[in-house]
């Protein structure tokens, strides 16, 4: 019932954590695997970064981009659930279980990194094709329709989740794999 009667509190609390989680992964990013490192090697060729910089750009360009993921998977979910579901739940309804999936998608990506200890960024190329967040985000919208309206029934919400997970993995992954045919053609 929280959820419901405090959605736009937790909504932005969600909102703030994911930005905090960004920033974050941002920094474990650039240590982990040696961003600075990488980009002073391209400086000795042309002098135009500095560490700051570098560093205010990428986490910049890291939020910005989970900002429009976020935004987009929440636009798509919506009309998608409500025509599935027969129901009138507005973007706001849906934006804290796609926050929640993303920000524990994020975490579990940075415990793996740091577990594996890994410290190249062509080493976790893998991780492109993992499902994580895909099936973290398809769990949450389940759980979430079980806790807003009992109504809907099970058969709903699992299709309603396997098209969620095929759309945000499948596309991806077509792209991906056009991207790596084009460049070994």
């Amino acid at each position: 019932m929280l959820i419901l009667k405090r959605k736009g509190l937790i909504n932005t609390l969600s909102f703030f954590l994911l930005a905090l989680i960004l920033v974050a992964n941002t920094f474990f990013s650039i240590r982990q695997f040696g961003v600075i490192e990488q980009f002073n090697e391209i400086q000795k060729k042309l002098p135009l970064f500095t560490e700051s910089f570098v560093i205010v750009f990428i986490t910049s360009m890291q939020l910005i981009a989970g900002i429009i993921v976020i935004i987009m998977e929440t636009l798509f979910v919506t009309f998608v659930a409500n025509f599935m579901t027969k129901k009138k739940l507005k973007f706001s309804n849906y934006i804290f279980p796609i926050l929640l999936a993303n920000i524990f998608s994020t975490l579990l990506n940075m415990t793996i990194i740091k577990a594996i200890d890994l410290d190249d960024m062509q080493n976790i190329q893998w991780m492109i094709w993992s499902p994580i967040s895909q099936i973290l985000l398809a769990v949450f919208i389940y759980i979430y329709f079980s806790i807003i309206d009992r109504s809907i029934s099970n058969n709903v919400k699992i299709k309603l989740g396997v098209l969620i997970f095929s759309v945000f993995y499948g596309v991806p992954l077509i792209m991906h794999t056009l991207i790596i045919a084009t460049f070994f053609q």
